[in-house]
């Protein structure tokens, strides 16, 4: 059995493959060949105020690469206003250092062995952009001129980077509240990616004359207002609060990552989770997923007036288990991370 940590992953994925992967396992999805099993959160009370623990599991089995992956996650989480948004935030509590508690086991569908156990962090980002970057491959505008993007935190990262690999793109411009974080992404991302991104100063005009717009922010409010949406624009987001249900109301096209919305368990006296209100799309049960597109059940883009929209509902388990499948498969191919002989996480007692 393999551990590997962020740092481990992260040489081990490119976008390119974690799109292919991505997009195949929801191919699989949606031709009844692999499994999900919606999040679920146990959320219990804190001893600090306002803040709550919650853990929180996913899982998904994919069958055509011999891998299924538990993510599992323990985090403490309040939700601060930050910039006059309320925001969830996780809080890093762990020694030493301050940091978080999430990993991903990776299982063998052949042996049932556990192949690989992994910090979730670096998956986290390359499995929602790649999703995102799926959705854009079959709706968003096949030539377009820019893209606006808000949010310059790891998720808004992958987001354009994902972006990029579908599309290209002549301008990006890129907004967060503060100067200093959206000018530093601005020329991080300019050097790295080889194109022209400029921090602007308002989300109104990040989405002013794009083709794309993209929110990737972890704001419970809100970030795109309906008067900025027009005819032949692709929206994508990675969070249910992002899009208000006027937007939906303009879009003609909409697929979600998926439908089923998971279940929380509350305690009694755990404080109110402002996220477990609904997302407010409408009839999302006639919404199709993106397994259908992927699947050709449902059609993508069909004129270029249409406006489109992905909206990332929920995170399912099976985006760990396409991702992980190339990070196993690459760490034990370069031997990298720590080996840890299996009579460790097996047992010759019958459970």
């Amino acid at each position: 059995m393999i551990i590997l940590t962020n740092e481990d992953i992260e040489p081990l994925l490119n976008m390119p493959d974690c799109i292919a992967a991505i997009e195949q396992a929801f191919r699989d999805f949606g031709h009844g060949q692999a499994v999900d099993v919606p999040r679920q959160d146990a959320i219990v009370p804190n001893s600090r105020e306002g803040a709550i623990h919650d853990l929180k599991t996913m899982s998904g089995s994919w069958p055509a690469a011999g891998i299924a992956a538990l993510r599992l996650n323990s985090d403490i989480v309040h939700w601060p206003v930050i910039n006059n948004s309320p925001r969830r935030v996780k809080l890093a509590i762990s020694e030493p250092g301050g940091r978080y508690n999430g990993a991903v086991l990776l299982f063998s569908t052949e042996t049932g062995q556990l192949l690989c156990m992994l910090n979730d962090g670096i998956m986290q980002k390359s499995r929602v952009a790649a999703s995102s970057a799926v959705a854009a491959k079959y709706l968003a505008p096949a030539k377009p001129r820019a893209l606006g993007l808000l949010g310059t935190g790891l998720q808004a990262g992958g987001q354009l980077e994902a972006m990029c690999i579908v599309r290209r793109f002549e301008e990006v411009k890129v907004y967060s509240p503060t100067p200093e974080n959206r000018q530093a992404f601005a020329d991080h991302f300019r050097s790295r990616l080889q194109i022209n991104i400029r921090p602007v100063a308002s989300a109104a005009e990040a989405a002013a004359d794009v083709d794309v717009l993209v929110t990737a922010t972890n704001s419970l409010r809100p970030t795109i207002a309906p008067e900025w949406v027009k005819p032949g624009m692709h929206i994508s987001s990675i969070r249910r609060g992002e899009l208000p249900v006027e937007v939906f109301a303009k879009v003609d096209r909409l697929v979600v990552n998926a439908r089923v919305g998971g279940a929380t368990y509350l305690a009694q006296g755990a404080p109110d989770v402002p996220e477990d209100s609904s997302s407010g799309v409408p009839h999302i049960e006639r919404v199709p997923e993106l397994k259908d597109l992927a699947a050709g059940r449902a059609p993508g883009r069909q004129s270029a007036q249409e406006i489109t929209c992905f909206h990332n509902y929920q995170g399912l388990g099976l985006q760990f288990a396409a991702v992980g499948s190339i990070v196993y498969r690459e760490a034990v191919k370069r031997g990298i991370g720590l080996v840890l002989d299996d009579r460790y996480f097996t047992q010759s007692v019958h459970p």
